[in-house]
């Protein structure tokens, strides 16, 4: 089930892209907030047709919770790899206990790149993700900065994830048994 109109307006007006009134209807000002949206994020054309399915749904969602539970994180930085190829870069909606706890590492080690996120399918396979893998479910992410370029350094980022709330596992190249890891963590949530 889709949000409502008037959640979606409010929404849409938290990201600047909604000017008009909070209403539920789905006026020329809503449709052509849903196309910025689109315009912005979106990377293959026939994605951009300003209709709201469920592909802008979890876009907008996204959008929104990366906005309201972190303080220094873009959109753009989750986005699926596969380069609009098998989708739209945003096939699941982001935990929101993800993005707290990386907040959290990034408020307490500065710069924490993300080197996977989100994951369609397709690329997950690609990459040789394991099938339930939880960045298909917008639960996980490979991080890495400075810090993990030294295993001592991955350790360090690994127990503070552990001490993080609703944190569930991490794991790093640790005497090659994630070579394709590379100085990357892998941290995911419940």
């Amino acid at each position: 089930m889709l949000l409502s109109i008037k959640k979606r307006q409010r929404y849409l007006k938290t990201l600047g892209y909604y000017k008009g009134e909070i209403d539920g209807r789905a006026g020329k000002l809503t449709k052509a907030a849903y196309k910025a949206l689109q315009d912005d994020y979106f990377t293959r054309e026939e994605d951009r047709d300003g209709v709201y399915g469920k592909d802008t749904e979890k876009l907008l969602l996204n959008a929104y919770n990366v906005k309201t539970y972190t303080k220094n994180f873009k959109l753009e930085e989750f986005k699926c790899k596969c380069k609009g190829k098998h989708c739209t870069g945003y096939p699941e909606v982001l935990d929101i206990n993800l993005l707290k706890n990386l907040q959290s590492l990034r408020d307490r080690y500065g710069s924490i790149n993300i080197s996977s996120g989100l994951r369609c399918k397709k690329h997950n396979s690609a990459v040789g993700g394991s099938l339930t893998s939880r960045h298909k479910r917008g639960k996980a992410a490979d991080i890495h900065n400075s810090i993990t370029n030294t295993l001592s350094g991955r350790k360090k980022i690994m127990a503070s994830w552990k001490t993080l709330p609703r944190q569930r596992y991490t794991y790093c190249n640790e005497n090659g048994s994630y070579p394709n890891m590379g100085s990357a963590v892998h941290v995911d949530v419940r």
